[in-house]
Parts: structure tokens; sequence; C-alpha cells
């Protein structure tokens, strides 16, 4: 990508970064009162493993871009305490003599690794892994999260404009919309991210990126007359500078600005008005005058959306600035940062440890994350496996980053620009747009095949001692947006069962998964409506989920690891509920859960007024305690998803809202 001409650009032979000031009061009180009971206890050297990750996208959003990890490294070698800081810690009664001991030698000593720059992630996707003590490890979470949130939640945003924009260069202009050292870590995320350059000079001063500006309003303002205003700027710039032309009118500062500078003006700057019109007539209006070289550049409140919809607009670059530096509506990316795993002494064994609170829980033990893609190199998955268990194929995820307290991962910005740009590559095309969607791929436990096979230690054919099942109805490609019967929401439900899985999946004895299964050559005993005649919905529905067809797969957003049992129905017969189907094995769905002692019952899937509903019917009828899980079903319609929770609801099923 390149910048437009007449943008006036400064840019540093090399890419540098000033010496970081001290980072550790970058901190939470709570995290040194928790560091000061670990050193009184002996804690505080007990090997330790902590992660970063999301446990969701913002809302809609289908990937995220990590970024600020250049940073996060520079600021982690500078996590140290002078005595001054260490006296005042005491002072405040943060800290006792011998965590103050602790601290005046304090610089971390362990490893980290984890996702390069400029990467993709996904919900559960371990972006960051801090290897060492746990009093090295706890002091770490508020610097690595401050950075890692708001640089991501930059370059998340970015991304998307930039593939909005196409070919067009942005330039980032946020800097009076945020902190003043927030702006400088802004505009070094949203050009790592694709934007061509900004306007903040301390980022090119730091990190080499390209600047740009010319004049705002203010200059015009300050000039007896627009003309004059042009004049000076085009003698101080030359012709090829960008001239802001709706100070006071914009077809009248057009003329002047071509008058003033001739027609080989470099560009112009619109920052008001209904965009995509004022481009259409300035075109017209700079070819009739002999400017058909002359650019025009867009400013004023434009983010991902507002370029998309300029994208048949002759615009030739935008300018961006509150909504890149405000993460476009999201200004965080709502990374957490856990304790994984812990040994209960130096040179103990690490024992997996995880958070189970409600909605919030963690998985334990430490992960490391493959990638799969197919031949074109699309991301086709991405699984984790922890310390022991057998690697799944793929590409690692994560590169080594600091070894025994020394930065060992220093590319340039150049290279992690250029790295994001692969990384964004790697994504399907519809993934890549501005509209709403489910997370694109959520991180999931690899399960190996044979370690499956075998019964846990200690139990006669079970994986864990859980007496619950999980039913995933009917999730598949017809019946989700773009499907032939595809119910609105299907996709997104599905990637919140995804999201489920990943968060409760050790919960559950039994994982099933049903699917429509039908045959391609008859009516399936009247399912499929005869030629010549209209569906009626009710009893006859158009021809869906043909056996071996792609309307029969899986959505690609539910993932399908942790499925024990999948369950097919419908074979030449009509069939709604999970429990009418068989499995590959050729049992039916209630011998499975009874085989497997199960007494409870979790449904999810789609449709609520349809086979979710059958299947919670069915479930009762046979005896188990069934609940419908609140927001991972989707309906047809409102009206009959609303009898259909009733129905489910008086015959006993728990239904959560």
């Amino acid at each position: 990508m390149t910048l437009p001409d007449p943008v006036i650009v400064i840019l540093t032979t090399t890419s540098r970064s000033t010496a970081m000031d001290r980072t550790g009061l970058l901190t939470d009180r709570y995290e040194l009162t928790m560091l000061d009971s670990f050193v009184r206890d002996g804690s505080a050297g007990r090997p330790a493993v902590f992660e970063a990750f999301a446990r969701r996208l913002p809302e809609g959003r289908r990937y995220g871009m990590l970024a600020g990890l250049g940073r996060l490294l520079s600021g982690i070698e500078n996590f140290t305490f002078d005595a001054d800081e260490v006296a005042w810690l005491q002072e405040q009664g943060v800290i006792g003599d011998a965590t103050a001991a602790y601290l005046r030698d304090f610089r971390f000593r362990g490893d980290i690794d984890g996702y390069r720059e400029g990467d993709l992630y996904f919900p559960g996707s371990p972006v960051l892994t801090v290897t060492g003590t746990l009093g090295e490890g706890v002091v770490l979470e508020t610097l690595v999260l401050s950075i890692l949130n708001h640089d991501t939640a930059i370059a998340s945003a970015a991304a998307r404009m930039v593939d909005a924009a196409g070919d067009r260069p942005i330039i980032e202009m946020g800097g009076r919309r945020t902190h003043e050292e927030a702006a400088v870590a802004t505009a070094r995320a949203a050009y790592l991210a694709g934007f061509g350059s900004t306007s903040n000079l301390a980022a090119g001063r730091r990190f080499g990126v390209p600047t740009a500006g010319t004049a705002a309003h203010a200059f015009t303002l300050a000039h007896a007359s627009e003309a004059e205003a042009f004049r000076s700027q085009v003698d101080a710039l030359g012709v090829g500078t960008t001239l802001l032309v709706d100070t006071y009118d914009i077809e009248q500062g057009i003329r002047t600005a071509v008058e003033v500078a001739g027609p080989g003006l470099g560009a112009i700057r619109i920052d008001s008005g209904d965009l995509a019109e004022e481009a259409h007539k300035a075109r017209i209006l700079l070819d009739e005058l002999g400017a058909t070289g002359t650019r025009i550049v867009v400013t004023s409140d434009l983010d991902e959306f507002v370029i998309a919809a300029l994208a048949d607009a002759p615009i030739d670059g935008y300018g961006v600035g509150t909504r890149v530096a405000t993460g476009s509506g999201h200004p965080t990316a709502s990374m957490v940062y856990k304790l994984v795993a812990i040994a209960d002494g130096p040179g103990a064994t690490l024992r997996p440890v995880a958070k189970k609170s409600k909605d919030k829980a963690s998985v334990g033990g430490r992960k490391h994350p493959f990638r799969e893609y197919d031949a074109a190199g699309l991301l086709l998955a991405e699984t984790y496996t922890r310390d022991g268990a057998s690697t799944p194929t793929g590409s690692a995820t994560q590169v080594p980053l600091v070894r025994a307290g020394e930065v060992v991962h220093r590319p340039s910005l150049a290279e992690v620009r250029t790295f994001a740009a692969s990384a964004l590559a790697t994504l399907p095309p519809d993934v890549r747009g501005v509209a709403a969607g489910p997370a694109h791929l959520s991180a999931t436990p690899f399960e190996d095949p044979a370690a499956l096979a075998q019964p846990a230690p200690g139990k006669e054919g079970t994986m864990n001692d859980s007496t619950r099942a999980l039913i995933v109805v009917d999730v598949q490609n017809d019946f989700v947006e773009g499907g032939s019967l595809g119910v609105d929401g299907g996709r997104e439900v599905a990637g919140r069962i995804t999201q489920h899985l990943l968060d409760h999946a050790a919960e559950y004895v039994v994982v099933a998964a049903s699917r429509d299964w039908h045959h391609s050559d008859d009516s399936n005993g009247g399912h499929f409506h005869q030629p010549g005649e209209d569906p009626d919905y009710v009893t006859t529905w158009p021809v869906h989920c043909v056996q071996g067809q792609p309307g029969s797969d899986y959505a690609p957003e539910l993932a399908t690891d942790a499925v024990t049992h999948h369950v097919v129905k419908g074979m030449g017969v009509p069939a709604y509920s999970a429990f009418e189907g068989v499995t590959d094995a050729g049992e039916r769905l209630a011998d499975v859960l009874r085989d497997a002692g199960v007494s409870h019952v979790d449904v999810t899937g789609i449709a609520t007024d349809h086979c979710v509903r059958a299947t919670a019917l069915d479930a009762r009828e046979a005896g188990f305690e069934v609940r419908l899980l609140a927001g991972l079903h989707a309906g047809v319609a409102p009206q009959t998803s609303a009898a259909a929770l009733e129905e489910m609801a008086s015959a006993g099923v728990e239904v959560q809202r």
C-alpha cells in the first residue's frame, strides 16, 4: 500500500523506540499485596504458569488481531523498582520488609511464549504464556493486560478498516481523541494493521511510522481569504500538497484550489457533508477544470462501516481519527490473565488449576496451540494440547519471546506489518468483511483419539465422573443463514455453542451432536414436498440436509472436536428429535446416555420450535432431567418459538431464559 502523492511524509531511516522508564509501578495495588502474602508464606518461588486470552470477541467481530507485543516486551524488561519506589510502597503499607527486599532485586527471569504480534486470535486463543515463579507471574498481570488490551483493540479495528478500504490508503489521525501516550501506541498499532501513515510525530520518531499532514481549517480561517491561505500553503509545500476545500463552500473551494495550484494540484481533502455525494461532484468538477490527476481524500468520523459504504465513490484515501483511537466502539479486547498451572513447591511438578465461576470459567493447564490450513492457505481450525498430551497436526502458533528473562524475539515494525498482512490473508473473504457474524474459529482442546478410547484411571469406560450430557441439535449448513432452511441467528448460536464447549466440555460425560441425514432420491416418507407443490412448513419441507451434500455438514462455526457421539436421523422417514436417530455405531441415543450413567441432559441447537423442542420433550419422556440452555438455540419464528418454550416448560424442561 502506498501513500497518495500529495501527502507530506516524514520517515525516519530506521525504526527506533525510546528507552521506557521503569514500569514496576504500572500495576494495581492488589498485585503487590498478593505478592507480599506469597513472600511471607514462602509461596513466591513456586513454579507457576499464567496465560492471557480472550473469552470472546466483541459482539459481531469474527477475528481479532494481536498488537502491543513489542511494547510489552520492552515494558517487562524495565519492570523493576528503585529504592525510592520501594520505600514509598512501604510507607503506604502496601508491602512489608521481606517483600521490599524481594522487589529491590526484582527483574523477570522466567520464560514467555506467545502468538507473534500481528497474528489473528479467537475466543480461547492462549496469546501469551508466562512461565516462571508465582511471584514473577502475578505482578505482571496489569502491565500485560493494559498494553495488550489497548493495542489489540486498536489493531483489530484498524484491520477491518484496511480491508474495507481495499487499496486506498488510510492516515491515522486519532491523537486528539485519546491520552497523549495512548495516541502514540494507537498510531503504532494502526500502522502494523495496515494503515499507511499517522499524523502523530512521536510515533514517527519512536517507531518509524510514516507521518503525514498539511493544514487544518484554522489555517484557512487565519488568512484574509481562502485563496490567500491556499497560496501560502502551496508556496510552502509545493503544488503536490493537499488543500482542505470545505471551510466555506466545497465547490468554490475546489475552483479556488485549482486556480491557485493549477491542474497539477496533488489532492483535495473533504471533511464534511455527504462524503459519497461530495466526492462524486468533486471528481466531475476537477476533471472539468483539467485536474484529472488530483486526488480526493476524505475525513470526518470514518469507521469500517462508513468506509465500506464509500467503496464505489471516487475517493483516493481516507483519514480516520476518533473511531480508530477508540477501537471502533470496542476500546478494549477484554483479555484476561489467569493462573493455569502451579507446583506445590520449587522443583515439584506443575498441576493444572482453573476457575469454575459462572460465565468466567478458565481451562487449566499450560496450552500449546496449533493451526490447520487448507490447500489454499485458508485457516481451518485452531486446537491446543496440554503438557504431556499427543501433538495434533498443524503449525505451532506460539513462538519463544523471552528465555531466562532475556527477550529473544525482536522483529522490526516493518516485519510485524508484513506478517499481519499475511495473517489476514488466511481468512476467507466473508470473514474479512464488516458484516456481523460469529467468531471464525474458537481455540478448542485437541483430544488424542487413542487417549479417548481408554477409560480414565479408576473408571470403567467413562472419561469422567459426570452424570450430565450435552446434546447439540442439527447445527447444519442448511439450518443457518444461507442454507435452504436458514434460521436467523443460527451462525451466532453455533459460535456460542462452540464457546460453551470450550468452557464446559469437561463437565459432560457424553457430548452428542445430531444431524438430519436425508435420502437424495425420495421424499423421505413425505418429509420433502412433492414437485409442483408448495411446502406447508409443518409436515412438508423444501429439500434439505441431503446425505453427503454440503447442506448436511455441520456449520463451520460449530467446533466438533469435543463431540463424542455423532447422531444421524431422517434416513427415508420424517424425524425431528435426536432420539429418533442412531450413532455411527448404530446405537440409539437414549441407550448411549443410559450406558454412560447420564441422568441430566442439556439441550442446544436449531430450531427451537422444531427439532430442539422434539429432542427436549423426548429426553424428558425417556426419564432424564433436561435443561434448555439460554442463548444456545435459535427458532424459526418468534410466535412458534415462544409456544415451544411454554410446551417444554410444562413438560418439566428447565427452560433457561
